[in-house]
């Protein structure tokens, strides 16, 4: 374990960042699984997992996995398990990169109705904040340096987690909040062993979690020490607001006496957050977004996210290429060069849309990018090498776990939950045992963009695909290349027949360097062979080696002919993050 934490520490203190990498570093290390591995980086090639009744996959927290499954086990549908495993996520990773103060969004697949189902349960910009562009912003100029924020409660928006979990459960659940929260709250009544990554991670936002008293009564024993590696972490706190939120719903955490403290902290800092914006806060259950791609039916997340909108535009735009009648990205340059090409386009897009619209003299919205005529016009420029390479605004790292289950029903969900800041955010704010995220310091723009107490945007894009009317696979992606690395799996999978697993363990798409230094596409160290890269080089597409700028992705698949589950974690966090599937 400790070469891992050592690679990742380094990644920390040199500047490297991702969406999730860089701190994904508390989960137990004991129940790593038992694949032969490289490194945390390097070749695991884990075996697809086979199950016949119930699987749960994820990106960290082996014990998450298992709460899920034990929901299963229990009677539970998948609505129930991936509550409960999303819920654990949290609890072993200390609030850090996610946290019951952040977002939560699901694409459900109900058996007995036959109908697939969107919630939106990101953030909700603040009613009384009518001045977004002047919330302090990190400098990202300066590296991790710059995200030293002083405490500023106008940068908090104000939460959807916790309300999704309880909607969730309250929809599409079978055993009620009280059983699904239970693991969760062992979780943080018991502890977890604080290991080696535990002191790292900690370490590295010292100075952020200890400057409030109420979040160093968290992380620092009771005589100002700190934790060392093999000692139990406790979350008193946290297990006692997890039992109010199981007893009383998510009214405790937006109508009750958690709401009221959390306005009053902000306030004290300055910020607009108000009981108002809490009580009014609501999921939102909307039409996923979809794609007939195929023979397939694809199911994303809906608007107002632009993750789904991604996805559809990327497909249509492989489609466009012909990727389906080439060989497959891992074994020819060709395929590879276009993949790349196309996946470039969807996160200036998701950020600058509007500007890159006017400047193109096209319709660029949201609403927009769904309809082929714009797929169109994007791919003869693509083709001819004429859109232009806009990077967006910032590739700060904003933190996420995915959450993916079928269950003996035959629903099947997708999650991914974030906090979209740095982890822990830059305030240091805890409210009797959450973490409460900086979300706004880094989503200036889009904040701006966005009508004061209305549902932010955002890129996260869990989905479904139905085969003849059939679930046939559910997915979820996380980290700096999210968009690149769901692209290129959907199309190992639905146009070349690979397993979840097997779309994993090919070369690992990240984001794309843009303008500000290093430009080109990234991919894992090593995972590209010498005469690619030249020959890619040589085609015009420059490959940059960047293990933090890696997107990561998860699926479960129905075998349509024998009914058997299939699943698949991420190889990279199988040994040190003990993201993986299971099933029964």
């Amino acid at each position: 374990m400790s070469r891992y934490v050592r690679r990742i520490r380094k990644l920390l203190y040199t500047g490297s960042a991702s969406l999730l990498l860089c701190c994904t570093l508390s989960v137990l290390a004991e129940e790593a699984p038992t694949e032969q591995s490289s490194g945390l980086f390097g070749t695991a090639v884990p075996d697809p997992v086979v199950a016949s009744k119930g699987m749960v996959t994820g990106t960290t927290g082996a014990s998450a996995q298992q709460a899920g499954l034990q929901m299963l086990k229990a009677g539970g549908t998948a609505a129930d398990a991936i509550v409960a495993t999303a819920m654990n996520q949290i609890c072993l990773a200390a609030g850090s990169w996610v946290s019951y103060a952040g977002i939560m969004n699901v694409v459900y697949y109900e058996a007995a109705s036959g109908q697939v189902y969107n919630m939106n349960a990101s953030f909700d910009t603040v009613e009384g904040e009518t001045d977004p562009a002047s919330i302090p912003q990190p400098d990202w100029s300066k590296g991790f340096k710059g995200m030293m924020l002083e405490p500023d409660g106008r940068n908090v928006l104000v939460p959807g987690f916790l309300k999704g979990a309880d909607a969730l459960v309250e929809r599409f659940g079978k055993l009620g909040l009280q059983q699904v929260v239970e693991p969760a709250l062992r979780c943080a009544a018991e502890g977890f062993t604080w290991n080696e990554g535990s002191v790292g991670q900690f370490t590295f936002r010292k100075d952020v979690l200890t400057r409030d008293p109420d979040t160093a009564a968290i992380f620092l024993k009771a005589d100002g020490s700190e934790y060392v590696a093999g000692e139990t972490f406790r979350q008193p706190a946290l297990a006692q607001t997890l039992r109010n939120f199981a007893w009383l719903g998510a009214d405790y955490i937006y109508r009750g006496t958690w709401a009221e403290k959390l306005v009053a902290k902000t306030q004290a800092l300055g910020g607009k957050l108000s009981m108002a914006d809490m009580r009014s806060y609501e999921v939102i259950w909307s039409d996923p977004v979809k794609a007939d791609y195929h023979g397939y039916a694809v199911y994303v997340h809906g608007l107002p996210a632009a993750g789904g909108v991604n996805t559809v535009e990327s497909l249509a735009l492989a489609d466009l290429a012909g990727l389906a009648g080439k060989p497959h990205y891992s074994q020819s340059a060709e395929s590879l060069f276009w993949l790349a090409r196309l996946t470039q386009v969807a996160i200036p897009l998701t950020y600058g849309g509007p500007a890159m619209g006017e400047a193109l003299k096209m319709d660029l919205s949201y609403e927009a990018r769904l309809i082929p005529e714009t797929s169109a016009r994007l791919w003869a420029l693509i083709e001819a090498g004429n859109f232009p390479g806009v990077s967006p605004p910032n590739t700060t790292p904003t933190h996420s776990d995915g959450v993916v289950v079928v269950d003996a029903y035959g629903n099947m969900a997708a999650m991914v939950h974030s906090i979209n800041t740095v982890s822990w955010g830059t305030n240091g704010l805890n409210i009797d045992g959450i973490s409460i995220p900086d979300s706004a310091a880094i989503q200036i723009p889009a904040v701006v963009a966005t009508v004061p107490g209305e549902r932010l945007t955002d890129p996260t894009n869990p989905g479904l695909v139905m085969k003849d009317g059939k679930p046939y696979l559910g997915f979820a992606s996380i980290g700096a290349g999210l968009h690149q690395r769901t692209t290129a799996a959907l199309i190992s999978v639905l146009d070349f027949g690979m397993s979840p697993q097997e779309a994993i363990n090919a070369p690992a798409f990240g984001f794309q360097l843009l303008g500000g230094g290093e430009e080109g596409q990234t991919f894992g160290a090593g995972e590209l062979s010498a005469e690619m890269i030249t020959e890619l080089a040589a085609m015009g597409l420059n490959i940059v080696e960047n293990d933090s700028m890696r997107g990561y992705w998860i699926g479960i698949m129905i075998d349509p002919e024998t009914g058997e589950l299939i699943g698949g974690g991420p190889r990279e966090f199988s040994i040190a993050m003990g993201g993986r599937a299971v099933g029964y």
